[in-house]
């Protein structure tokens, strides 16, 4: 770490505890006020940053619940870039990522005058490739008509750029299919020793900068890569990460689904395809002496086919996720695997065979090569289930602590082994990194417990803290509770429902609307009657709705249109900042209980369950109530917004833990009458003054 300059060195006297150093940032006199006449000293910020200074020093792990608003990400930057440790930063997304490596950490180096060296990583997709742009160059070969013009704009930024990260370059959409064409995967990717552009590297770059900075920021899924890929290593850092004296999980509320994916297994039947078609594609371009690549291809496209076929045989439909045990005749899938298997072999023995030819069709045998393990893995239960049936036997367990179970995207058929926990693994993981460990989030806690989230992530020795929002929510907002029936298992009508009851709130606030519905049916139905209230009332208001254009481009057209109605689902509840006075009214259909029959939460239920416990109460409700909690955070973003919080679920009204539901809330005034949720948008004033409170 370099001072720029010696203005603060109290700061930097080591003699001094982590602590004090840490509290004297934030004084009123302090460097952050010294920098920014906006600085506002917040004191959960405060002792927040204190609590990580702590951690930091003695080596603990922290678990902080900060609210929106407390300004945590400068509360544990402050500690990490004092210390002068090494620290790795992991969050969920590429937003947040890209606003702590270019927003929040240059700031708080420039107001402590000092020089952090700092890198952001991220995956390798992230990145542009100089040898796969190269390959599309010369192939000529593009997704779209127009997309030569966006693939010239790629390689000049190629060609200037110091990073090569695609997120600096916003003139190509996020989603363009050029994307995947002039990125790489460890799949792709040639190598050190086979690829020419090695030096030039942009991967390769990022990551030796990582090894040489003070603070990394990365995602969850790399971090949790990165430490896997050491223990493999024996310890070697591999490339990948250095070892950190401080690891911050931010956005840690997503750990959970994210180590529960990355632990588990799975293979699909578009990857078998997706395999088969490449294979034909590069042995005619390059080796067509080969095979004949045709034959081969064919020898895996007719029995995957015919699997997903046999699997929608079975009564598997688009979006399903059903556990194997449920699947009624399952064991009839063992022949159509079996053909599949001997194409699968047939491919495969090709590749072997034309070893060394080509370098795409080498990296393509070991990515098929682990792709078909996973296949060879299934072979054995499908047999197992295919005797059992037979014998009307009880159907095969699963593994020890394992779930097995298909779903549906599309025309792709997906064979998952999903872990009940990741808690044993992680919690090997944290011991083997070392170091501090802060875990932060809005939302941790149902109700201020914290053991859900502990329990998920297997820790046993960490403090646990919640800092409430500055904001004052009893004024900035109103949480409205209507008389209506409660949610029913058809989704069109209680959507009818919902949008029926918030359409006078909806008018009331001029749109300016957020429906977030807790299922994709859900979605389609708001959005139906939506359509047919605003066309019936000259369509005062846009719609936008969730599937019409990329996420990202639908937040930023809900803000220019500043009088939107948007309709989304759970990919909306989380990660969206609608700042000001463009949303007024947030939505939700009912509390976001996982759904009893999907297979991954059954089967943890049934495990609690067998353990004496109550899945109910110690997984799906607090579940819930941590998902309801970011819903409502999507309301209120800053000091000066104001807006309605509408829940179109009675049973907080009726139902035993529907006082833990509300305790978790934000705490804006709760009503369930219409005409004072509506004096909210209609005498605002009045409201302000405190005459409806």
């Amino acid at each position: 770490m370099q001072r720029k300059s010696p203005k603060w060195p109290q700061l930097f006297d080591e003699k001094r505890s982590l602590e004090a150093r840490v509290r004297e940032v934030f004084a009123p006199q302090g460097p952050l006020a010294a920098a920014s006449a906006h600085f506002c000293r917040r004191e959960g910020q405060v002792e927040f940053a204190a609590a990580v200074a702590r951690a930091l020093e003695k080596k603990e792990s922290l678990i902080a619940e900060a609210g929106t608003g407390t300004g945590k990400t400068f509360a544990y930057l402050t500690p990490a870039i004092l210390s002068g440790a090494t620290v790795i930063i992991s969050t969920a997304g590429k937003s947040l990522q890209d606003q702590l490596f270019q927003k929040d950490i240059p700031q708080l180096s420039r107001a402590l005058g000092i020089n952090v060296p700092v890198a952001v990583l991220k995956g390798r997709a992230n990145y542009v490739c100089h040898w796969r742009l190269e390959r599309v160059r010369e192939e000529g070969w593009f997704p779209e008509k127009d997309s030569y013009k966006r693939f010239r704009e790629i390689e000049r930024f190629a060609a200037v750029s110091a990073t090569g990260d695609r997120s600096e370059l916003p003139f190509v959409p996020e989603d363009d299919p050029l994307w995947p064409m002039v990125t790489s995967t460890r799949e792709t990717c040639l190598g050190s020793e086979k690829c020419p552009y090695y030096k030039d590297c942009f991967v390769r770059a990022a990551r030796e900068k990582a090894l040489a900075s003070q603070v990394v920021v990365v995602n969850h899924h790399l971090f949790l890569s990165s430490i896997a890929v050491r223990e493999e290593a024996k310890g070697k850092i591999d490339g990948l990460l250095p070892k950190a004296a401080l690891t911050v999980i931010d956005e840690a509320h997503q750990l959970p689904v994210i180590a529960s994916d990355f632990f588990g297994t799975s293979f699909s039947t578009f990857q078998l395809l997706e395999i088969a078609e490449k294979a034909r594609s590069l042995g005619r371009g390059y080796i067509p002496d080969g095979a004949d690549w045709e034959a081969v291809y064919q020898a895996v496209l007719k029995p995957v086919y015919d699997l997903r076929l046999e699997v929608v045989a079975l009564g598997l439909k688009e979006g399903d996720r059903r556990a194997v045990k449920t699947i009624e005749h399952f064991g009839s899938l063992e022949t159509v695997m079996l053909d599949a298997q001997a194409g699968l072999r047939k491919l495969m023995q090709t590749l072997i065979a034309n070893d060394g030819r080509n370098d795409e069709l080498d990296l393509l045998r070991a990515y098929a090569d682990e792709v078909f393990q996973e296949f060879e893995a299934w072979l054995p239960v499908v047999a197992a289930y295919a005797q059992a049936e037979k014998a009307e036997a009880e159907p095969p367990a699963d593994p020890n602590g394992m779930v097995r179970w298909l779903s549906m995207a599309g025309t792709s058929v997906r064979f998952n082994t999903t872990p009940l926990s990741f808690a044993m693994q992680f919690r090997d993981m944290r011991e083997k990194q070392g170091g501090a460990w802060v875990f932060t989030s809005a939302t941790l806690s149902a109700a201020g417990d914290f053991r859900h989230f502990e329990n998920e992530i297997g820790m046993t020795d960490a403090e646990a803290h919640t800092w409430s929002s500055p904001f004052n929510y009893w004024e900035q907002g109103c949480f409205y509770l209507p008389a209506m029936p409660p949610p029913v298992n058809n989704p069109t009508e209680h959507a009818s429902r919902m949008v029926d009851a918030a359409w006078p709130l909806l008018n009331a606030a001029g749109g300016k609307t957020f429906f977030l519905c807790t299922s994709l049916a859900a979605v389609s139905a708001a959005a139906e009657r939506l359509r047919e209230k605003l066309d019936a009332n000259g369509n005062p208001y846009p719609l936008l709705v969730q599937g019409e254009m990329p996420k990202a481009a639908l937040i930023e057209e809900f803000r220019r249109l500043g009088n939107a109605v948007l309709v989304g689902s759970m990919s909306f509840w989380e990660g969206v900042d609608v700042r000001g006075d463009a949303l007024s009214l947030v939505v939700i259909d009912k509390i976001p209980f996982s759904p009893p029959d999907d297979p991954v939460f059954a089967a943890r239920s049934d495990a609690i369950r067998a353990a004496g416990g109550n899945p109910f109460v110690s997984h799906a409700l607090p579940e819930a109530i941590i998902s309801l909690k970011q819903g409502a955070g999507r309301l209120i973003r800053s000091e000066t917004d104001r807006g309605v919080f509408m829940l179109c679920d009675s049973r907080v009204a009726e139902k035993f833990y529907g006082k833990k539901v509300l305790s978790s809330l934000p705490d804006f005034y709760k009503t369930r009458r219409l005409e004072k949720a509506l004096e909210f948008f209609l005498n605002p004033e009045a409201w302000h003054a405190g005459l409806y409170c």
